[in-house]
């Protein structure tokens, strides 16, 4: 586990929104918790009713908690302490004002404990939490069914085919269109207003620079939302290899980058940001519009 300290992380939440797109529900349950030691269930509920009378209905506790003099628990690994301090050995050598300094170190610190949290399963029993978290795997089987379902040359009454592991294939009639409009009418509550060609350019995303599909989405969040970071302080026009020996040793000290790893090169990794900021929709960008999907309320 690691402690966070909560005014900190408060004063820099407008960066980790802009870089990470980072929202505290994220961290909801952690938040909740943190205020055990300052109120009993019975407040609790009295704190909830008060807001609610307000007329303040989603994430009460939340604005209380964010609001507290104490620390956040995240859960992370055993090695995180050594890691934090690799961390902060990494700002020293990088970042000269020491203001912007001591805010990386938070920021990156805090991060590693998110992206150690979100690839570890079994920390939650939340099931909204775990879809939330599976978006990256949902999201393409959504947009490739939207896709199939209409195209152009796609008759809405035309029979469907659906077979499930070695099953031979069962025929939907789809007289009228009912299925294809019963799928359709789903993928768009979850998906929302959304066209063919906005389909198929976020399916394109979840593709490698091969055409294959991502093995790692969430590495991709990743590298993403720390180069946007590592650009908010160590600002420049066009993606450095500087900023990118920054990033690649933060990602190696948090273990989602090892020896021998195509995004070990420094050449590779620096293409790899490249094309993930020039996507039609980024990994940070797909991330928010997860969370609206999925909310942590």
């Amino acid at each position: 586990m690691a402690l966070f300290n909560i005014p900190q992380l408060k004063a820099v939440l407008p960066i980790l929104k802009d870089c990470y797109g980072f929202d505290p529900t994220e961290i909801l349950s952690e938040l909740s918790d943190s205020l055990k030691p300052y109120v009993d269930d019975n407040k609790m509920d009295e704190i909830v009713r008060e807001q609610r009378n307000k007329g303040k209905t989603q994430n009460v506790l939340l604005d209380y908690a964010i609001n507290i003099d104490g620390n956040v628990e995240i859960h992370t690994s055993d090695s995180f302490e050594k890691q934090s301090n690799s961390i902060n050995d990494l700002c020293s050598q990088h970042i000269e004002e020491e203001e912007m300094r001591s805010t990386a170190k938070f920021v990156l610190c805090f991060m590693a404990a998110i992206f150690y949290r979100n690839t570890h399963e079994g920390y939650s029993e939340d099931k909204v939490k775990r879809l939330q978290d599976n978006w990256n795997l949902i999201h393409p089987d959504l947009l490739r069914l939207f896709v199939a379902l209409n195209k152009p040359r796609h008759e809405q009454d035309s029979p469907i085919r659906i077979c499930y592991k070695t099953d031979s294939p069962h025929i939907i009639k789809n007289r009228e269109g009912w299925f294809s409009n019963l799928l359709n009418g789903y993928i768009r509550s979850i998906l929302g207003d959304i066209t063919l060609e906005e389909a198929e350019r976020e399916l394109d995303t979840y593709l490698d620079d091969k055409g294959r599909r991502s093995k790692n989405p969430y590495l991709n969040y990743i590298i993403n939302g720390t180069y946007n970071f590592i650009n908010h302080i160590l600002p420049s026009e066009t993606v450095t290899a500087a900023q990118c020996g920054f990033l690649l040793e933060y990602l190696r000290i948090i273990g989602q980058v090892k020896d021998g790893d195509t995004l070990a090169i420094l050449n590779t990794l620096q293409a790899k940001v490249n094309s993930l900021r020039s996507s039609g929709l980024t990994p940070v960008e797909k991330h928010i519009k997860s969370k609206r999907f999925f909310p942590r309320d």
